[in-house]
């Protein structure tokens, strides 16, 4: 093409007259995902041409116990699920860790409404921790506030849906609560709950 681009014919029609002039194109170039492609495809073919090696089977190691002599058959045991399985919890974050401490200090000294006012921030952190809740009903027995121990309980039972420890001690909480207002039927079915947890 050198330089001059293809041309082409070209005509215009006027009125009635009609006028044909050559007409020059410009070179066309190449846009740059044109060339991406060929060249994409150029590395892909140069990294399918590498070694082709023979795959066999992958090799066994021997292991032969202390005291056996090797070609001995290893005794096989079907498995057997654990008797409880120990619950994983999170940790809690970093600001809750310390509002925990905080709360236990308070707890510690007496001053059970900082420590209901501390476990309260923590709550309000992370409001889907179960443990959060069962400690909270604890300081409100502690503070003889029998419906929000009530309350904070069932929310930690609710939210602790597979740890059966924390869900026994919420129902020997709701227990104490319900005992403590009177509520004897109410009180023993708590505590059926929480044998039941256990």
């Amino acid at each position: 093409m050198n330089g001059q681009g293809r041309r082409r014919r070209a005509c215009r029609v006027q009125r009635v007259d009609v006028q044909c002039a050559t007409v020059r194109q410009p070179e066309q170039t190449m846009r740059p995902i044109q060339w991406l492609i060929p060249l994409a495809a150029a590395l892909l073919a140069a990294g399918c041409a590498g070694p082709v090696r023979e795959a066999g089977p992958a090799p066994v190691e021997s292991r032969v116990e202390p005291g056996q002599t090797g070609g001995g058959t290893a005794e096989v045991h079907p498995y057997r699920p654990p008797e409880q399985v120990a619950l994983a919890r999170p940790q809690p974050a970093r600001a809750v860790q310390v509002l925990l401490r905080r709360a236990a200090d308070q707890q510690r000294a007496g001053d059970h409404a900082a420590a209901a006012a501390s476990l309260e921030r923590a709550v309000r952190i992370e409001p889907r921790n179960a443990q959060l809740w069962n400690r909270l009903a604890h300081v409100y027995l502690q503070q003889q506030q029998f419906g929000r121990v009530e309350q904070f309980a069932a929310k930690s039972n609710a939210l602790a849906s597979d740890d059966r420890v924390l869900q026994a001690d919420n129902w020997q909480l709701i227990a104490a609560a319900r005992a403590a207002r009177g509520d004897r039927r109410g009180a023993a079915e708590a505590r059926r709950h929480a044998s039941v947890q256990r």
